[in-house]
């Protein structure tokens, strides 16, 4: 939705005239395309415009605010009354109880929709209203090329081509997004990324439209068998859409779609990814013990004890080069880093180094949650870790053992909403991980990407705990947790939000706010019961047990538990794949976590079984 100066002067001429059309002579064509484009306007007969049902909303709005804003005659011609980085703004705030942060206050001031840090009235009006309105969907053989020229991104706005308003219209028609709050980035939008894939493959022709509603109906036909008329067939078979009178080329498949994303404009909830340099050693000497310790020595398998010795013999050659490389000047270093190097100078005992510092169970438990490892029994019944095919592909990313954080994953998982697109820390931060590169995502970006939307399971540490506890129901802003903490705390919060938002607790939204995700509405619940000071209070083991005592069990609907009896216990550790050793262990955190009873899941426990499939919806 775009509205500008010369669409504001239309619109409030449309309002003026009631139920009358209005004649688009005289008016501005760019203007009265941004705002069909936009399905603000429609024309009941040609070169006649009347007001949408949600155009109408917008224009009274607009008629409600101009005496408390900047006089519309005295607007820049580029100045956006409304975009995508405004409704982006606006839908911020609702979800943190209509609430604005410093980062979206002014501009939303600016436009009518904020007064004294939140959303007015009039802000609400328009975020239904672009909840209502049906944009177009009009492509024709100028503006397809356009699309084509144009970086997927998200990158710097300025590396989208100038020709005429092309760059509105499309955003008109939620194919692109700008970033909050300065639209210094874009990006093509979920629907726009399958508009521009198709017509990079189809839609060629010369003039006229090239991928419209009509188009993409008759594709759908074709691919349903049904039969067109066949001017119909022809027009598609000369778009490269069709072949054969009834098979659909690769473009005319990918349109489908786009008309899939076209009638459902419903958001998911946002996907994503991290994974720590600590944790990618990790992930490596598992591999390492498989590919060259097991093969000389079937004895020596990846146990958590070799798998530590194995790191600590890491840990100390690696902090050994650099204490000896930077000797006096190791304040020049990253503090986390400068303070382990300082203590490994003066340690005496370096594997209570290495325990004081490092946290193996953490890693290994956070591989398991993301999916790239998986606790399991080798041939001697001894609980090892394996690789999955996931992790191999990591390890093969990983060369140089870097940091990946959620923000930057997020960059491309959320272009993939209606209308959002990421902030300037997050793409600066996306191309220092090089998972973002000048125009779009980088191979390793589209990775994470990938791995972003695979299956999950819950974890989350103690100090994750703590800072989720912080977060209200009704939102949160990143300035108000971090206020007050010194820098090295405010570093450590920063992490655990990138790390609760990866793992699905959380959402971090443009604006700064942060967010409940339903997975971690439904897991603030079913942790309720969590005795203080009890530690992690949920991890992949203690999923695992639950689950696998819950798919052994009866469900009792009155009592809201499912019982298993004792002598099914041996069938439920089976089914967790696990040894009984660590069976056993996670059974008895479980009880204590409350989300087993004797014998029996409990409510709790249920509810944390269905949190973790709504993550992996």
């Amino acid at each position: 939705m775009v509205v500008k100066k010369e669409g504001a002067k239309i619109l409030l001429q449309l309002l003026e005239k009631g139920n009358e059309t209005l004649s688009v002579e005289g008016l501005n064509n760019d203007a009265v395309q941004e705002l069909s484009l936009s399905g603000l306007i429609r024309f009941p007969v040609p070169a006649k415009i009347e007001l949408t049902y949600g155009g109408r909303m917008v224009a009274e709005v607009l008629n409600q605010v101009q005496s408390e804003i900047e006089e519309i005659g005295e607007w820049k011609d580029n100045f956006k009354w409304i975009s995508s980085k405004i409704i982006a703004m606006i839908d911020n705030s609702v979800r943190n109880k209509n609430k604005t942060t410093s980062i979206t206050n002014e501009p939303l001031e600016r436009r009518g929709f904020a007064k004294d840090g939140e959303l007015t009235q009039p802000a609400l009006d328009i975020f239904e209203a672009y909840k209502i309105v049906a944009p177009e969907l009009v492509i024709d053989a100028q503006l397809a090329d356009y699309i084509r020229k144009s970086p997927m991104g998200p990158t710097d706005s300025h590396y989208l081509p100038i020709e005429g308003n092309q760059k509105d219209f499309i955003e008109a028609m939620r194919l692109i997004a700008y970033s909050v709050p300065d639209g210094d980035y874009y990006a093509f939008t979920g629907l726009g990324q399958a508009v521009k894939s198709t017509l990079e493959v189809g839609g060629w022709a010369s003039e006229g439209s090239v991928l419209d509603v009509s188009i993409l109906e008759d594709i759908v036909k074709v691919a349903d068998g049904e039969e067109i008329d066949l001017d119909a067939l022809i027009h598609l078979e000369e778009l490269g859409y069709v072949e054969g009178t009834d098979t659909l080329t690769k473009a005319g498949e990918m349109a489908l779609e786009v008309y899939r994303l076209y009638k459902d404009r419903e958001d998911k909830e946002l996907k994503s990814f991290a994974i720590s340099k600590e944790e990618v050693e990790t992930l490596k000497t598992i591999k390492k013990i498989w590919d060259e310790k097991v093969p000389n020595n079937p004895e020596e398998t990846p146990t958590f004890d070799e798998i530590k010795r194995e790191l600590v013999d890491r840990k100390i050659a690696e902090y050994k080069k650099i204490v000896e490389k930077y000797g006096r000047r190791l304040n020049e270093m990253p503090k986390k880093k400068q303070e382990i190097a300082k203590k490994f100078s003066e340690a005496k005992d370096l594997v209570k180094w290495f325990d004081d510092n490092f946290d193996l169970r953490e890693y290994l438990y956070s591989l398991e949650a993301f999916g790239l490892i998986q606790e399991g029994i080798d041939k001697k019944g001894k609980a090892v870790y394996f690789v999955t095919e996931d992790g191999e592909r990591v390890i093969e990313d990983q060369a140089d053992e870097r940091d990946i954080h959620s923000w930057s994953v997020k960059t491309l998982t959320i272009s993939n909403k209606v209308f959002f697109a990421p902030n300037k820390e997050w793409v600066e931060e996306a191309r220092k991980e090089r998972v973002l590169g000048t125009y779009e995502a980088t191979k390793s970006g589209l990775l994470y990407e990938e791995l972003a939307d695979h299956k999950k399971l819950p974890y989350m540490t103690k100090y994750e705990a703590e800072i989720f506890k912080i977060i209200p129901d009704k939102g949160i802003s990143v300035e108000e947790v971090l206020e007050g903490r010194d820098d090295e705390e405010k570093r450590k919060v920063i992490e655990a939000l990138d790390k609760l938002e990866a793992k699905g607790f959380i959402e971090l939204l443009p604006d700064g706010h942060i967010v409940e995700t339903e997975f971690g509405k439904m897991m603030d619940e079913a942790m309720s019961g969590v005795p203080e000071g009890f530690g992690a209070p949920i991890n992949p083991i203690i999923y695992r047990v639950v689950k696998a005592i819950a798919d052994t069990g009866s469900l009792y609907v009155k009592e809201q538990k499912i019982r298993i009896l004792p002598r099914n216990i041996k069938e439920a550790i089976k089914k967790s794949g696990l040894t009984k050793e660590s069976f056993d262990k996670a059974y008895v955190a479980a009880r204590n976590a409350k989300y087993l009873g004797r014998n029996s899941v409990n409510e709790a426990g249920i509810l944390m079984l269905k949190a973790v499939e709504a993550l992996n919806r």
